[in-house]
């Protein structure tokens, strides 16, 4: 039992924000449907499974999704991704409103164990919110009922990420050259409140 927690803490910890990808490296539409397939087994509100995927993977279609996504909202300069170096697959993920209103909780649940999945496989993902969601809408050509939320973008990470504490309270995230993004984090000690006694 300590041997799987530990795994899953490395998968945790391996699991960041990738915003450089190796633009060589392809995703097939059966990697695509797969970390789709694993939402199937996450709990979802009232099991309402209300949570919708649209996906892609062709070079011609991430070309027309990439100039509609806001990347890396801090950083002003030296901004992600560089010299091509461009997600390889997008998951949308979406409410269907005919089934139940917006439930972000199963879109987080959702997105999560997929990039957790993706990871698994040796693949990098960046869940984004900033998003044209009227134009990813059109662009999947999707029912009025079906409503985008995330978009999750998809490829072989060409950066490291580090995690490091936070210091006076700044949470905003930092490039060191090109390839390696700082992040900083609260400590657990923060994340704590205090026990019931």
């Amino acid at each position: 039992m300590i041997q799987v927690i530990n795994m899953f803490s490395d998968l945790v910890k391996a699991t960041r924000s990738f915003r450089n990808f190796d633009p060589t490296y392809h995703l097939s539409d059966e990697v695509m449907q797969r970390l789709i397939e694993l939402c199937r087994y996450t709990p979802s509100t009232a099991n309402t499974q209300s949570i919708k995927f649209a996906y892609a993977c062709s070079e011609s279609a991430c070309e027309k999704i990439f100039p509609m996504i806001g990347w890396a909202g801090y950083l002003k300069e030296n901004k992600p991704p560089y010299d091509g170096n461009v997600p390889t697959g997008y998951i949308l993920v979406c409410f269907d409103t005919d089934i139940a209103p917006e439930i972000e909780i199963d879109a987080g649940i959702c997105a999560q164990t997929i990039v957790l999945g993706a990871m698994d496989m040796g693949i990098g993902a960046c869940m984004i919110g900033s998003f044209d969601k009227q134009k990813a809408a059109e662009l999947f050509n999707l029912p009025s009922n079906i409503k985008p939320r995330l978009m999750i973008a998809l490829g072989r990470p060409k950066e490291t990420v580090e995690i490091v504490d936070i210091k006076d309270g700044d949470v905003k995230y930092y490039r060191v050259g090109k390839y390696k993004h700082i992040v900083p984090k609260r400590t657990v000690t923060e994340l704590m409140l205090p026990k019931l006694k």
